[in-house]
């Protein structure tokens, strides 16, 4: 019998890309489980993720906000404050090791991290989630406090949650040279004054990015056993690149890097799902039509697409869930030499905006006045 005759359409080419309408070629893909009326949701990641919960609350389930604002509080003045944008009070999440990190503050395996610095217009930030804040903290103690209740807020989450969605967005972080500490931003991108610790530019690899999950995984399953997971890939282009690269060239590094940790953790876990958001958006076939005019950023119609096929995956029809096994760390190879980050580049202009925008803190990297670069 010849091997692949016993496959469904959705496997061959000719019959699943060719002549199909790419709003349509992946409509119909399989979810491993539904989401369902009964399930709480929470989720992370970049700022692509933030689609998905409005979809998920759109969709009349229940999409948790474990941290919210005073009841007093004005809707428009708690989101600039940072609430409701994900489940936690954290802001974007672009990195596997970010997400490890607050995993292990918020069950209190690490002390919390109190990277709490002055900014130029006097006030002070929280370097872990620069931009909950929108005027900033008015003392560090106020920070500090406001970060132990956030790491409370997280640690509900991580019981509570039946589903987690995460959506990987970065391999690039900076860290702090001596303590290892990653931020999702640089410091002086923050604070517009020098950084008060030594940072260096880290590019996270497969082994790095995977083992991040694996811990992450381990660690949500340990306290919550019957937790899902779906991964999926932020679309959206890198705003600037560390590397002495051109920033194309490193979001394709980046994003094959992140898509092959998503996909090999979705083929090992029968609790752990994989959303091809990331193919919807950026392969060839798709002629670039669902991007924004940047070519960074991704469209509305591109986004309406992306969540239906999203709807279909995973909040209709989808079979049961299967228990999972504890999943091994990848074994480590050698590291390359650390490469030094290139000089600033000549200020660009300020990002373009779209219908499809939400709070995006990443493209603060390209971001800057001439003058002061």
């Amino acid at each position: 019998m010849h091997p692949y005759k016993q496959f469904p359409p959705r496997q061959f080419w000719q019959q699943a890309v060719s002549g199909t309408p790419w709003a349509e070629v992946l409509a119909h893909e399989p979810g491993k489980f539904s989401i369902t009326a009964s399930d709480v949701v929470a989720s992370a990641g970049s700022c692509f993720a933030q689609r998905i919960s409005r979809l998920i609350i759109d969709s009349g389930l229940d999409y948790r906000y474990f941290e919210t604002p005073h009841p007093l509080v004005p809707a428009a003045d708690a989101a600039a404050l940072g609430y409701k944008l994900f489940s936690c009070r954290y802001g974007n999440i672009y990195t596997t090791r970010q997400l490890l990190q607050l995993v292990k503050e918020a069950l209190g395996i690490t002390p919390p991290i109190q990277a709490v610095s002055a900014t130029k217009a006097g006030h002070f930030v929280d370097l872990m989630r620069p931009n909950i804040n929108s005027t900033g903290f008015e003392s560090v103690e106020e920070a500090v406090a406001d970060r132990a209740w956030h790491l409370q807020c997280v640690a509900r989450m991580l019981a509570q949650c039946n589903v987690f969605i995460f959506t990987l967005g970065l391999t690039e972080t900076w860290m702090d040279s001596e303590t290892g500490v990653v931020y999702g931003s640089h410091p002086s991108v923050i604070t517009h004054l020098p950084s008060p610790r030594p940072m260096k530019a880290h590019n996270l690899d497969y082994l790095e990015c995977y083992n991040d999950l694996v811990e992450v995984f381990n660690l949500m399953r340990g306290i919550n056993p019957g937790v899902r997971f779906i991964l999926t890939v932020s679309p959206v282009a890198l705003a600037a690149t560390h590397q002495p690269h051109n920033v194309l060239v490193s979001t394709a590094y980046s994003k094959a890097v992140l898509r092959a940790v998503a996909g090999k953790f979705a083929q090992v876990l029968p609790c752990v799902d994989y959303f091809p958001s990331f193919e919807v958006f950026n392969l060839a076939q798709s002629f670039g039509q669902f991007l924004s005019e940047d070519l960074r950023d991704v469209s509305q119609r591109g986004v309406q697409v992306a969540m239906g096929n999203f709807k279909q995956m995973f909040l209709q029809g989808a079979s049961a869930p299967v228990a999972a096994v504890a999943v091994p760390a990848a074994k480590p190879a050698a590291q390359p030499a650390p490469v030094a980050p290139p000089s600033a580049p000549s200020g660009p202009a300020a990002p373009a905006t779209n219908a499809a925008d939400v709070e995006c803190d990443e493209v603060l990297n390209a971001f800057f006045d001439k003058a002061t670069a």
